[in-house]
């Protein structure tokens, strides 16, 4: 919790998100309106693709992705690391391995952009991931 007067306050902006990734070679892109939260030492992107709540958040050189609705995960990369994606289906809930070569971030008045090159599962295929979110308007928060 922050004092009373302190000099930070948390900012917020409606963005336009773009996402693309390949995994094992096959393409995937989505877009949608979200809302980018900046705080002192984190940020956090909320949004949805194809009805499902999508949470990106970064701190500290960590990359959480949360997706809630159709398809359940919790996906962790850390730059050098082995991390897991947890998937839950029906009830039931697994997890295989992520290995984070290389990870970018940047955040700037006018949005952010998170960069991604991992392998994951058993097999470690080979995926990428290209997201940014890019200012639509700009508000403070209380």
């Amino acid at each position: 919790m922050r004092p009373a007067n302190a000099a930070y306050r948390e900012r917020s902006m409606r963005v336009m998100i773009a996402v693309s990734s390949v995994i094992g070679g096959e393409k995937f892109s989505s877009s949608s309106v979200g809302e980018l939260s900046i705080g002192e030492d984190d940020f956090s992107v909320r949004y949805f693709v194809e009805g499902d709540e999508c949470l990106l958040h970064v701190r500290r050189g960590v990359v959480t992705q949360k997706r809630r609705g159709n398809l359940t995960f919790t996906m962790t990369f850390a730059e050098g690391e082995c991390t897991q994606c947890v998937l839950e289906e029906g009830g039931a809930s697994f997890s295989y391995p992520i290995f984070t070569r290389v990870l970018g971030v940047s955040l700037t008045d006018g949005g952010c952009s998170v960069t991604l090159t991992y392998l994951q599962g058993e097999e470690g295929v080979l995926s990428q991931l290209a997201f940014t979110a890019a200012a639509i308007e700009k508000r403070g928060m209380r």
